[in-house]
């Protein structure tokens, strides 16, 4: 309806214009450009006084003065202010050049206030009544000067009331074309007089409205009974006591047609107090539209929009939309839920904020793409957990396209894959394991293929060696060394492989009694001693034990140790250094096992006590073995309530390592055999 008014206002045949508070020229109609000879353009946002100064009256006083104060009487107190005759020159260009006009003019200012009442503009309805002064003050003079009666000087004054009728006739026309305007505008209007709200006028989009007419000089309440109790009398009472107008938006109102069948509309309205010259309110301005289909489409969408929220949080996933340009309008509350940040923290441009950094330019890197081609968006990134840690999840979007193709929305979800994230590693893992144990299993067939061949060779020697000479002694005697020699080395290999069958399954159980710790220690050393001797090495011992006795497997133990001494025999270059020590903590023993050897790498030190793990065979290292002795050492130490640990600073910077055994037995060990 601003669009209507804007027309009644600039085709009204009265000059109007509006002042602010800076009596700068807001705006002016028509009929003002028409009577100033400046156009709209020229005199907005401009001073008043600086495009029309006025001249000096006779009395030497400013004509602007009195235009002056009457504006600002305005402004400081609220009310209307009429100036019946006021000189004022203008000054307007013509084709004989600039000239200046004193005309004669007669204004009402009238202050604009905003929906809290406060005066913001003053808008001035201008009339020249020039010709009328100038007309009676000729009368006035003829009447001096001749002394003629009026009916005498009535002829010398018909042409000007032709011209007075002539505008009288133009004024009546252009009223009649503002009544069709009113009666014809879209929007229902309406005028109430009084404080009974007697209609005084109301157009035909107000009689649609209401399915009634004829009540012109009629109350409302007798109008429209049916309002009773909905408020609007009281609303029409408050604009009359207050001076400020209301705004309705949206509101229902519920009528009766005239069959007292009731039906509920929603309105977009206006009650404009109207005021008389003195600044009375004499009636209220009603106007506005009916907006009830609007309503409906947003109460319809609203529902939408609540089944859409109710579902986009009940699932499992964080839902989120964007607009066409990607900006992020909208994100459930399992989003919030996840992050832990406030609602509408991470809309706009912000929703990489909880992104991991090390995620954010490839997550923006792709979606820019998708925004630029319109291809779906598929990501997976780190995104901050609310405890503060960060967790895998998987990003999809798809664009919304209108009919013509134009991408409107993204809608687009984030689903937690942390788990799975777990799984697929922990998969993986398993994968690499079996990779590994399938390559450590061909390793250990290569390997025991080679250590039960190696000793077959010498028997076999020793068989042709027998039949070549039978009836030797020496033959005999020598046949018979290297056969049972090699056949007790076979049947370590055997006895070991049968260990680690045993211990995998659990069908291993320990003899436990009272045994001396240095008698452990002495059987394992004879054990290790030929293989040392063999090599040159030089071995230490220090016990610092003095004596201590462990409730343990005498020949369990012994193999522990043994494996251990025979492990640094085997990987300690010729003429190397070994060292046994041992030592008393609190209620364990400790045993060191200390050589200048090869070293382990970090790789292979992390599975060194891992079934057929071994370094790689060298020149100096070739005395065998399947790779199966740390193995069995720990998960024998296990049985026994210790623990085995290995330690090395790299290749070729020896090794060490650490048995720890408790001096009593630990509770809770299977010790079914314990005597």
């Amino acid at each position: 309806m601003s669009i209507q008014f804007d027309r009644l206002f600039q085709h009204s045949p009265n000059a109007y214009m509006v002042l602010d508070r800076q009596m700068r020229f807001v705006e002016v109609n028509h009929a003002y450009e028409l009577l100033t000879g400046l156009s709209r353009v020229q005199l907005l946002g401009r001073a008043l006084f600086d495009v029309f100064p006025g001249a000096t009256n006779d009395d030497g006083s400013p004509q602007a003065d009195v235009l002056r104060s009457s504006l600002e009487r305005a402004f400081a107190t609220g009310e209307r202010d009429v100036l019946a005759l006021i000189p004022y020159a203008i000054e307007s260009d013509t084709p004989e050049g600039r000239i200046v006009d004193v005309r004669y003019w007669s204004a009402t200012h009238t202050p604009l206030r905003d929906d809290d009442g406060n005066v913001v503009a003053v808008m001035q309805h201008t009339t020249d009544v020039t010709e009328v002064h100038r007309l009676r003050e000729e009368v006035r003079r003829a009447r001096e000067a001749t002394g003629l009666t009026a009916e005498q000087m009535s002829e010398g004054v018909l042409s000007r009331a032709a011209a007075v009728q002539r505008d009288n006739a133009r004024l009546s026309a252009r009223q009649a074309f503002l009544t069709d305007l009113f009666e014809q505008a879209p929007g229902f209007m309406a005028v109430l007089r009084g404080p009974d709200n007697v209609f005084d006028l109301a157009n035909e989009a107000y009689e649609r409205l209401i399915g009634r007419r004829d009540f012109i000089g009629v109350p409302l309440r007798e109008v429209l009974p049916e309002l009773r109790e909905q408020g609007f009398f009281e609303l029409l009472d408050q604009v009359r006591e207050t001076g400020n107008p209301f705004v309705g938006r949206g509101m229902p109102v519920i009528l009766r047609d005239a069959g007292g069948e009731e039906r509920t509309l929603f309105v977009d309205f206006i009650y404009q107090p109207v005021r008389d010259s003195h600044g009375r309110i004499e009636g209220i301005f009603v106007q506005g539209a009916d907006v009830t289909g609007r309503e409906a489409a947003l109460s319809a969408l609203r529902e939408s929009e609540g089944r859409f929220r109710t579902i986009a949080n009940l699932v499992p996933q964080m839902v989120w939309s964007a607009r066409g340009n990607g900006e992020i309008d909208y994100c459930n509350q399992r989003w919030y839920d996840f992050t832990g940040l406030p609602e509408g923290a991470t809309r706009g441009h912000e929703w990489d904020e909880p992104l991991h950094p090390d995620d954010r330019d490839r997550a923006w890197a792709l979606w820019r793409r998708s925004l630029a081609t319109g291809e779906p968006y598929d990501i997976e990134y780190r995104m901050r957990f609310h405890t503060g840690e960060y967790r895998w999840v998987l990003g999809r979007a798809l664009p919304i396209r209108d009919a013509s193709g134009l991408i409107v929305r993204w809608m687009g979800t984030c689903t937690d894959i942390q788990d799975q994230k777990r799984v697929q590693e922990m998969l993986e893992r398993s994968q690499d394991a079996l990779r590994a144990a399938d390559r450590q299993k061909d390793h250990f067939l290569a390997m025991l293929a080679h250590e039960l061949r190696n000793p077959l060779a010498p028997i076999a020697t020793a068989a042709q060696l027998l039949k070549m000479a039978p009836d030797s002694v020496q033959n005999v005697l020598q046949a018979s060394e290297i056969i049972d020699r090699q056949a007790i080395h076979m049947g370590n290999l055997v006895e070991d492989l049968m260990d680690v069958s045993r211990v995998t399954r659990g069908l291993t159980s320990l003899k436990r009694r009272r045994v001396r710790l240095s008698e452990i220690v002495d059987a394992a050393i004879e054990q290790t001693m030929p293989l040392m001797t063999r090599r040159g090495h030089r071995f230490s011992l220090a016990d610092r034990t003095h004596g201590v006795e462990l409730w343990a497997d005498r020949s369990r133990l012994t193999q522990i140790l043994s494996n251990l001494l025979n492990n640094a025999a085997k990987y300690t270059p010729p003429n190397g250094t070994v060292a046994l020590e041992i030592e008393r903590q609190a209620s364990d023993v400790l045993l060191r096992v200390r050589d200048n050897g090869v070293g382990i790498e970090p790789e292979l030190l992390s599975r060194v006590f891992e079934l057929f793990a071994q370094a790689e065979s060298t020149p100096e290292r070739h005395e065998g073995g399947l790779g199966i002795g740390l193995a069995l050492a720990r998960s024998l130490t296990r049985l026994h309530g210790g623990s085995l640990t290995a330690h090395s600073a790299g290749a070729g910077e020896g090794s060490t390592f650490e048995l720890r055994l408790p001096v009593e037995v630990p509770p809770g060990l299977d010790d079914d055999a314990l005597e």
